[in-house]
C-alpha cells in the first residue's frame, strides 16, 4: 500500500490523505482508469472548490502526482492546467470523448459536490460500455493521459451524464502545449 499525507501549510489543520494500494494505481496503465469512491471528505472538497485559493489544489495535486509516480515507478509530468466546472441539474453533460493527445501522464478529476453518471466506453459507435458508476462529492477519478505506460496510448473514452443536482468538479492535467494554448493540433 502506498500511503501519502499532504499538509497545506504549518498553520492549516486540513490534511489530504491519499492511501491507495499500488496495485490499484497500476490499473491506470493496464485499463486506463481508477475510481476512488468517497476518497475525500467534505472539508477537503470545500477547500478544493475555491478557484481563487489554489494552495489546496496544488497540495492535493502534488500529493497525487508523487503517490502515483512512486507506485508506477514513472515520473509523471507536472500539472500545468486546472479547471473548475459547474453543472446545473439536468444540464451540462459531456459526450463520450478522449481527452486530446497533448494531455500527458495523468488526468485527475474530483467531484466536489453533486452527482452524475460517469461512463467508460470501449467504443462510441456503437456505444459499448466498459464501466459505469454514479460519481458523488468526494469521489476521485484518475484517467490515463496520453503515453502513460506505452507510447501512443490514449485517455480512455469516457462521458458524463447530466447531473441530478448542482455538480462542481475540479480537474488537473498536464498540457504538453502549455496552459492556454489552443492552436489546432
Amino acid at each position: 500500500m502506498v500511503i501519502s499525507l499532504g499538509w497545506l501549510h504549518d498553520s492549516s489543520s486540513l490534511r489530504f490523505a491519499f492511501g491507495v494500494k499500488s496495485r490499484r494505481l497500476e490499473e491506470l496503465v493496464t485499463r486506463g482508469w481508477v475510481r476512488l469512491a468517497g476518497h475525500l471528505d467534505r472539508d477537503a472538497c470545500a477547500a478544493l472548490a475555491k478557484p481563487r485559493m489554489p494552495p489546496p489544489v496544488q497540495a492535493f495535486g502534488s500529493l497525487v502526482q508523487a503517490t502515483v509516480s512512486a507506485a508506477l515507478d514513472h515520473k509523471l509530468p507536472d500539472w500545468n492546467e486546472v479547471t473548475w466546472q459547474r453543472y446545473e441539474p439536468g444540464r451540462g453533460h459531456i459526450d463520450p470523448h478522449r481527452d486530446q493527445a497533448y494531455y500527458k501522464g495523468l488526468i485527475l478529476i474530483v467531484t466536489l459536490t453533486g452527482e452524475a453518471e460517469f461512463t467508460i466506453f470501449q467504443s462510441r459507435d456503437p456505444p459499448v460500455m466498459l464501466d459505469r458508476w454514479t460519481t458523488r462529492g468526494g469521489d476521485v477519478v484518475l484517467l490515463r493521459g496520453a503515453d502513460l505506460g506505452a507510447a501512443g496510448v490514449r485517455c480512455p473514452l469516457h462521458g458524463v451524464g447530466a447531473p441530478a443536482s448542482d455538480r462542481l468538479t475540479v480537474a488537473l492535467r498536464h498540457n504538453e502545449r502549455g496552459y492556454g494554448r489552443w492552436a489546432a493540433h
